[in-house]
């Protein structure tokens, strides 16, 4: 009994001080709204608003392009909620897994090059790669999580990542699959991103690494901000990471349940020391090594930007980012009924998660801590949602839903209003026109 009652002591205990913790701990200063919206659109910024106020959001930036138009650009709460340092208009934040689709627009530009095949074995361009039963393994199904290359057996660091990379090339090119390559599909949740990166280290002519080539490549081409591996001296702008409190988890108990029982977890998360732990990823040396499977700082209007070239096909008005057939290639998945071994709720496409929502088509990735990036196709419009306190949510956050939610109501009435512009456009040009050729025949006659 004793025991008992020691355990609902320690139980209580921790309630009090999460409550305490969420409702006086913090600062009493208001955190701040900002950001800009089309007058359309005004109910997805008091949304956010609301959302902010409430508590629900506690910092976060949410941003849409629309056929290169930015239709909303909003930022608010806490960067740091410590020191009260308030999301600002330029603060970057941490995108997490969103970064393995920028990886792969970066691998998409070298298949455009003519530089890499999708259906071409890895090993035709890393013949080492080629041991251990992994000579059949195409790019495609590396970047599609079919590859079986879910863990790696031998231990090293993230700076030995970065500052070592021939040994973790050759860590890489010994492993062996833990299934027959393409007969099972598992999230590749860390490794993704150091496989893409010796891939295009191996495939550019310049044999720059992922960080470098992303930057060169695509950041610096679009105009955005968008970092795997943030620079140092770009650390004052970064959202700080920040757990949320144990009832603000929000934790899928059921998804929770499934990986615990999954016998692939224990090897995910324990066979190497690179152990990403959230707030590890505030120490500004591990947060400039280009990762690209986690690694990534942005931007809301950054990442929304570069989705929105995916969303109209490669190409908005005279700037290709990408050709129309290798974004197609997104929108095909590549193996159809694979057993669903880890974490393959979604289907993966060459470095992408294409879904269906509110019935619309969404190319592009979620990722830690309820982060989205995607491009809508059924609209041709690029979105972005990021945050830098943590939840257990895979990509519907209600914090991004509402806000997404939001939007698609406001847009059926945009499309109207721009219906409408287009009709009166065309009926003060056609009596325009009509009224010259009228006084032309008057004068002719």
């Amino acid at each position: 009994m004793s025991i008992l009652r020691q355990g609902m002591v320690v139980v209580l205990a921790l309630i009090v001080w999460q409550f305490y913790d969420k409702n006086w701990s913090k600062t009493s200063v208001k955190p701040r709204v900002a950001g800009y919206f089309h007058p359309a659109f005004r109910k997805v910024a008091e949304t956010f608003r609301v959302n902010v106020e409430s508590g629900l959001e506690k910092g976060a930036a949410f941003a849409v392009y629309h056929k290169g138009e930015l239709l909303v650009d909003l930022w608010g709460g806490w960067a740091d909620i410590e020191p009260e340092r308030h999301w600002q208009e330029n603060t970057l934040c941490m995108t997490w897994s969103v970064v393995k689709a920028a990886a792969a627009i970066a691998v998409a530009h070298l298949v455009d090059k003519g530089h890499l095949d999708y259906k071409e074995k890895v090993a035709h361009y890393w013949p080492e790669f080629s041991s251990n039963n992994k000579e059949n393994i195409t790019v495609e199904s590396l970047l599609s999580h079919t590859a079986g290359l879910l863990v790696l057996n031998e231990s090293f660091s993230l700076l030995e990542y970065k500052y070592d990379w021939p040994k973790i090339e050759k860590i890489l090119a010994s492993q062996t699959p833990q299934w027959v390559p393409g007969t099972a599909v598992g999230y590749h949740g860390i490794t993704y991103g150091m496989y893409v990166d010796a891939l295009v280290r191996k495939t550019d002519p310049q044999h720059r690494n992922m960080s470098q080539f992303f930057q060169e490549e695509i950041a610096n081409v679009l105009g955005i901000e968008y970092y795997i591996g943030l620079p140092p001296h770009l650390f004052h702008r970064f959202a700080r990471i920040h757990k949320t409190s144990f009832w603000e988890g929000r934790i899928d108990l059921v998804g929770s349940l499934f990986s615990l029982l999954n016998p692939y977890l224990l090897p995910v998360a324990y066979s190497w020391d690179i152990q990403i732990k959230f707030e590890r990823l505030n120490n500004p040396d591990l947060l400039s090594i280009g990762l690209p499977s986690a690694i990534g700082a942005a931007t809301a209007r950054s990442v929304a930007k570069m989705f929105d070239f995916v969303a109209n096909n490669g190409s908005i008005g005279s700037q290709q980012l990408l050709s129309s057939s290798t974004v197609a290639g997104f929108l095909k998945p590549p193996v159809h009924g694979l057993p669903n071994i880890f974490y393959a709720e979604n289907t993966f496409v060459r470095g992408m998660i294409l879904r269906m929502a509110e019935g619309h088509q969404h190319v592009g990735h979620s990722g830690l801590p309820g982060n989205y990036g995607w491009g809508d196709t059924t609209i041709g419009a690029g979105f972005a949602y990021l945050t830098n306190h943590i939840t257990m949510y895979p990509q519907d956050d209600p914090r991004q839903l509402s806000l997404r939610q939001s939007f698609l109501e406001c847009f059926d009435k945009y499309k109207d209003s721009l219906k409408e512009k287009f009709i009166f456009i065309i009926g003060i040009m056609n009596y325009h026109y009509s009224g010259c050729w009228y006084l032309k025949r008057k004068r002719d006659i």
